[in-house]
C-alpha cells in the first residue's frame, strides 16, 4: 500500500498542480486520470506480488539448500570426528601392539643373557674341569697308578715302552710265539 500512494503521489505531481485546477471543471479526465493511476498501481501491486511471490521461492529453495548443506556440514564433521577416533583408536591398538612386541622382545632378551651367562659359566666349569683331568692324565701318563699294570702292558707290548724298539719299524709284535720271543730277547740285548 505504501508504493501504491507513492506511486499515486509521483502521478499526480507529474501532471502538475495547475493541471489538476484547470481541468477541475473537467470530471471525466479526472475520472480517467484515477482510472489510470489505479490500473497503474494494479500493475504494479500484480508486478510486487509477482516479485514478491518469486522471492518467497527463491528464499524457500535458498532455505532448503542451506539447511542441505548444513546437514551435509554435520554429517561430514561426524565422519572426520568418526575417522579421526577410529584412526587414532587404530593408532593406540598399533601402539599398544608394539609395546607388548617390545615387551616380549625384551623378555627374551633377559632370557637369552641369562642363557649367555650360564653357558659361560658352565663352559668355564668344563674348560677348567678338562684342565684338571689333562694335568691328571699326564701325571698318570708317566706312570701307571698300579705298578703292576705297567709291567703287564710293558710284557705285551715292550716296542711302545723302550725307545731302541721303537725305531725299528720291521718288528711285528706275536706273544705267543717263540719266535717272537726270541726276537723281543735279540732286540733287548742290543
Amino acid at each position: 500500500l505504501n508504493s501504491a500512494k507513492v506511486a499515486l503521489m509521483a502521478n499526480l505531481s507529474h501532471y502538475g498542480s495547475d493541471t489538476l485546477a484547470e481541468n477541475s471543471t473537467l470530471p471525466a479526465l479526472q475520472d480517467d486520470l484515477i482510472l489510470s493511476v489505479i490500473e497503474q498501481l494494479k500493475t504494479q501491486v500484480v508486478n510486487c506480488t509477482k516479485v514478491n511471490q518469486d522471492n518467497k521461492q527463491v528464499n524457500e529453495l535458498l532455505t532448503t539448500e542451506l539447511e542441505r548443506y548444513r546437514n551435509q556440514e554435520r554429517i561430514l564433521t561426524t565422519q572426520m570426528n568418526d575417522d579421526n577416533k577410529s584412526t587414532s583408536y587404530a593408532h593406540s591398538v598399533e601402539i599398544d601392539t608394539l609395546k607388548h612386541t617390545q615387551s616380549e622382545h625384551l623378555k627374551e632378551k633377559e632370557s637369552l643373557e641369562q642363557k649367555i651367562t650360564l653357558f659361560k659359566n658352565d663352559f668355564q666349569n668344563e674348560e677348567s674341569q678338562n684342565i684338571d683331568r689333562e694335568l691328571a692324565l699326564e701325571k698318570e701318563a708317566l706312570g701307571f697308578q698300579n705298578p703292576c699294570y705297567l709291567k703287564k702292558a710293558q710284557q705285551l707290548k715292550p716296542n711302545l715302552y723302550y725307545g731302541r724298539v721303537i725305531g725299528k719299524s720291521d718288528v711285528v709284535v706275536v706273544p705267543d710265539f717263540e719266535d717272537t720271543l726270541m726276537h723281543a730277547e735279540e732286540s733287548r740285548s742290543k
